[in-house]
């Protein structure tokens, strides 16, 4: 079943404050994500409580979806992440999630030709942005919870691949060093 975003998820715009070295609120911004969209949980932004931030804490199954700059990419937020606020570079979705699994939705968004679209919408000012309307609007293929947490599990097992793949390159990169450093001495 085809539906638009905004039949299914309740769409704001992320929160425009002034980082402050007294803040204690995590304040995300792009470069706190990989190039897979995946929190890389090391923060340096932080947000001073207050009533107009606290208003703005991210709730666990938000989307965010980064709408401004040239990598567009939608991330899930998970409440282990601990208290966070979302930068104005993002769109937070809040989905139903008796209609859609959050996750399901992060994976649909970050299909390449989706991220293209966006990329196009966004495209022709110095910095692409895409509007919220043009967010709201997007129509995508609702497939049944169960069928949703299929795909969900099969990202899963993907990323968990990707952490896979990383560490060996490591262990990889340590012993080519560690055999070069010897044949050297």
């Amino acid at each position: 079943m085809q539906v638009k975003i905004k039949e299914i998820a309740n769409i704001q715009f992320g929160y425009y404050g002034q980082p402050s070295k007294y803040g204690t609120i995590p304040y995300f911004q792009a470069k706190h994500f990989n190039e897979f969209g995946q929190y890389i949980g090391e923060n340096d932004t932080f947000l001073e409580e207050d009533p107009k931030s606290m208003a703005n804490i991210l709730q666990d199954g938000d989307v965010l979806f980064v709408a401004k700059g040239f990598r567009f990419f939608a991330t899930l937020y998970k409440e282990d992440f601990g208290n966070a606020i979302a930068s104005s570079i993002f769109f937070v979705l809040r989905p139903d999630k008796t209609r859609i699994i959050p996750a399901y939705l992060v994976s649909v968004l970050n299909l390449p030709k989706n991220l293209l679209h966006f990329q196009q919408s966004g495209a022709g000012s110095t910095i692409p942005s895409i509007r919220k309307n043009e967010l709201a609007d997007f129509t995508l293929n609702l497939l049944s919870l169960e069928q949703q947490q299929k795909v969900v599990a099969l990202q899963e097992l993907y990323f968990k691949d990707i952490q896979i793949t990383d560490a060996l390159i490591r262990e990889k990169q340590k012993l080519f060093q560690t055999t070069i450093s010897k044949i050297i001495k």
